[in-house]
């Protein structure tokens, strides 16, 4: 029995919680509460006054939660969900309680971010385990499942549930939908715009026909952002549009901040800050008054603020885009804490005097690195661009001390090179991969997003002070398959991935703590431990990451031969130090720990 079955008979409520008003659905389960005689008991429960009113009961518990999770009042969706899951428990209505235990790992999920994953996920893996992998809470519990892989960073694995329950959800339309918005979304995240574009518009489509407005809004928003992704702001405009008038209409406080925002951002992108101030005013009014607040677009809404008050010139940029930072780095938001950065050392630069005393490089170099590493290219060249623009207006002489001088041809260049990755030429062939062989297109959009996040961090590392540790690593299985791209959490960036050796580069400040734990990440990757050879090139500069068929990344005051040839010769698991890296005991004691052997 589905949760909200029992009350067919009696309610038009599972159609009203797809499409009406959240004032609309409330008054119903209040009339059907009162119809039962229920009084307002505990969710998910009620002394019945007519036949089947136990089932009646865990079914409005069931509503309410629905409710109470459109509305982004997810404290309540919780304890509704819990109620309803316990409620269906009691009649022995196994499908009934499955699937509200499912949306209540969901309503977790999104009040409580990464520290609520580890529970969804042994709780949705519990209910995929207790039956037929092809019964519809084994296909939800997968699609919740990946959202949860999601929200961990874990996009590969993410990939695989989701098209996992895509494939088995043929039987089930309204949850094939809502599988393809959640796919959609993971491949805007992934930069396969042209694929997230096709399966999205499938999705509004079969939203639209089930007459589920709550999906095709989300639909409809993550449209807009795959728009936005392919560079087509108009395009992007309409269905961020539609979005917003559905979340107003159903009184979803979510989707609506989220379209805001989105709005406002493309008003920016447009040179119409007056409009993005406003805009971004209402998406912050919008998550501040829901229960609890939605804090991560409350710090969006925070940073738009603070971005068309830096365009309007309004001293109250600095302040508002401190409280979008502070609010992204207490709730561990990697993307939101460097826009941020990047934000604030803009405003910085461009208020009033700042423009001749100079404006400090680390803030711009740390807001490119983080950027990089989440593999984001195009964000780090929009930072490329803003930073040569800015400094175009300002004599050399009274522009950053200490930092590197590249001339402008150069930084063009590296500019150039960062902006390479506009998917627009692959989008034809994503959609068709999507529908013919999507696994081959989720390997393809993971090397891609490896390769994006190290060409990101070359960028980055165009605006980093003079000093690299470079290493020539050694193994048999380097140069196949994209093994030598350092991942997600590494500090380094590859230079060189040839047959059997790579070069790794990182900033010279770096730990050798992180040098050694990418390195031990690298044999893990190869199965095997790799042979590699430091050294410190104290002058060594990135100039300009590598263009499409480049050989390599453009590096100054770097010297590999000589490091090759050593790395090479190296046994299995050996680190050779350059006595310049100067590395004392416990730091080589500390890669040590690490299975390495470390000599000099």
């Amino acid at each position: 029995m589905l949760p909200l079955e029992p009350l067919d008979r009696v309610s038009p409520l599972p159609r009203l919680l797809r499409s009406a008003p959240a004032g609309e659905v409330r008054a119903e389960i209040e009339r059907v509460e009162a119809l039962l005689g229920r009084g307002g008991g505990e969710p998910g429960t009620g002394g019945a006054l007519v036949s089947g009113g136990a089932l009646l009961a865990a079914a409005l518990g069931f509503a309410r939660g629905a409710l109470a999770l459109r509305e982004g009042a997810l404290d309540a969706a919780v304890l509704h969900l819990d109620g309803a899951a316990a409620a269906f428990g009691r009649e022995g209505e196994v499908e009934g309680r499955e699937l509200a235990r499912c949306e209540a790992a969901l309503a977790r999920l999104r009040r409580d971010g990464r520290s609520a994953c580890a529970a969804a996920v042994e709780a949705l893996d519990a209910i995929a385990a207790a039956g037929d992998p092809g019964r519809r809470a084994a296909v939800v519990a997968g699609h919740y499942r990946g959202a949860a892989e999601r929200l961990l960073g874990d996009a590969a694995a993410a990939q695989r549930t989701l098209l996992s329950a895509l494939r088995r959800s043929e039987p089930f339309l309204d949850e094939r939908a809502q599988i393809l918005n959640s796919l959609g979304t993971l491949y805007v995240t992934l930069g396969a715009h042209g694929a997230a574009e096709a399966l999205l518009e499938h999705a509004a489509e079969l939203h639209r026909r089930r007459g589920d407005a709550v999906g095709e809004a989300i639909a409809c928003g993550q449209l807009g952002a795959a728009a936005l992704g392919l560079g087509a702001l108009e395009r992007a405009r309409a269905p961020l549009q539609r979005q917003e008038w559905l979340c107003a209409r159903l009184g979803d406080a979510f989707g609506r901040a989220r379209a805001l925002t989105f709005l406002s951002d493309l008003a920016l992108e447009l040179g119409r800050a007056d409009d993005a101030l406003a805009l971004a005013t209402s998406a912050r009014d919008v998550a501040a008054r829901a229960a609890p607040p939605l804090r991560t677009w409350i710090a969006y809404a925070a940073r738009a603020i603070g971005r068309a008050r830096r365009d309007l010139g309004d001293a109250g940029a600095a302040a508002a885009l401190d409280e979008a930072g502070e609010i992204f780095r207490e709730l561990g938001h990697p993307l939101g804490a460097a826009l941020a950065a990047w934000d604030r050392a803009s405003a910085e630069a461009l208020a009033p005097g700042e423009l001749l005393s100079g404006h400090a490089p680390g803030a711009w170099f740390s807001a490119a690195w983080a950027l990089g590493s989440l593999g984001l290219p195009a964000r780090v060249a929009q930072l490329l661009r803003e930073r040569l623009e800015i400094d175009e207006g300002v004599p050399r002489a009274e522009t950053e001390r200490g930092a590197p001088a590249p001339h402008g041809e150069t930084r063009e260049r590296a500019l150039a090179a960062a902006a390479q990755t506009a998917p627009h030429v692959a989008v034809q062939r994503e959609v068709e991969l999507v529908y013919d062989r999507p696994d081959e297109l989720a390997g393809i959009a993971a090397r891609r997003a490896a390769a994006h996040r190290n060409l990101g961090r070359l960028a980055a590392l165009t605006l980093a002070p003079s000093g690299l540790v470079v290493a020539a690593v050694a193994a048999p299985r380097l140069g196949a398959r994209g093994v030598a791209l350092p991942p997600e959490r590494a500090a380094a960036a590859c230079v060189a991935d040839l047959p059997g050796i790579a070069v790794w580069i990182w900033p010279a400040a770096t730990a050798p703590a992180a040098v050694g734990r990418d390195l031990a990440e690298l044999g893990a990757a190869l199965g095997e431990p790799p042979r590699a050879a430091l050294a410190l090139a104290p002058a060594g500069r990135v100039l300009c990451p590598p263009f499409a068929g480049d050989a390599g990344a453009e590096l100054e005051g770097v010297e590999v031969g000589a490091l090759l040839a050593l790395a090479a010769a190296l046994a299995p698991g050996e680190v050779r130090l350059d006595p310049r890296l100067g590395w004392d005991g416990d730091a080589c004691a500390g890669v040590e720990a690490l299975g390495f052997v470390v000599t000099r």
